[in-house]
């Protein structure tokens, strides 16, 4: 038996591409069932970011005396994207568990359940963002042409979010007890990273412990251009890096243990 089954790796993901109506519709279902006979439905967890970037937002501007018109935006996008990025790792560790029933009686692609995660928490995100027009609003804020950038860097991250995804999902399968871990390390990560915090209240000197964590680079990649700036060439450099290095990484452990999955259920 081959160590590496690529092509069986290979055609995990294009089934997962022929079947995307199949993801997006379970990711669908997920919203709909987590807030059924419920009035505001996923509207509930946009009121409860609206209530924490109004708090957090003016108790951080003034700790660190920043200028509310740069740092409330600053903040709420942070606290959007974070919540993107977070929620997505934490429920990539419980997805072949929660779809166990599904994968030991049937063929169902491992990365089919990673886009389920993934597609379900792009919708929430689509939901969350609308907060932000609403901060353009108080503070006169305009979008300029470095929105454009937008879109590849939303491409760049998700790309990043599903290799990351893979791995996770097997990782966490085999290894039940990680998933309290992960979620220790994401709530480290969260005070580590920018996201209530600004990059330029870091002495000089240390800024490259804030340009080495991966997850600066994601963030800095979406909330940049909302914000009117053009992400630098090194956050596009890293995330590109990052990218295809876990792209090869997580195809080479799909092609060594998707088989092993349902056994570990």
């Amino acid at each position: 038996m081959k160590i590496f089954n690529l092509n069986a790796a290979m055609a995990d993901m294009v089934d997962t591409w022929h079947n995307r109506h199949l993801w997006t519709a379970l990711g669908w279902q997920d919203i709909k069932s987590r807030y059924r006979r419920s009035t505001l439905g996923p509207f509930w967890l946009t009121i409860s970011m609206a209530v924490t970037v109004s708090a957090m937002g003016p108790l951080y501007g003034f700790l660190f005396s920043a200028n509310a018109a740069d740092f409330i935006p600053h903040i709420a996008l942070g606290l959007i994207f974070w919540a993107f990025l977070s929620t997505c790792i934490l429920e990539f560790g419980s997805v072949c568990e929660q779809s166990a029933h599904f994968m030991k009686q049937m063929h169902i692609p491992l990365t089919l359940l990673v886009l389920r995660v993934c597609y379900r928490n792009l919708v929430i995100l689509g939901h969350n963002i609308l907060i932000y027009p609403a901060v353009m609003l108080i503070f006169g804020l305009t979008l300029g042409s470095a929105f454009l950038w937008l879109v590849p860097a939303l491409l760049l991250v998700a790309l990043n979010v599903f290799w990351m995804g893979i791995i996770l999902a097997l990782f966490c399968t085999r290894f039940r007890d990680m998933i309290p871990v992960i979620t220790s390390m994401m709530t480290l990560m969260f005070f580590v990273t920018p996201i209530v915090w600004t990059i330029d209240k870091l002495p000089p000197a240390r800024h490259y412990l804030a340009d080495l964590n991966p997850f600066t680079i994601l963030l800095e990649l979406l909330r940049e251009p909302i914000m009117g700036a053009v992400p630098s060439a090194y956050y596009w450099c890293y995330a590109a890096v990052m990218a295809a290095t876990g792209s090869v990484v997580a195809l080479l452990l799909l092609a060594r243990f998707r088989h092993r999955v349902t056994y570990w259920l």
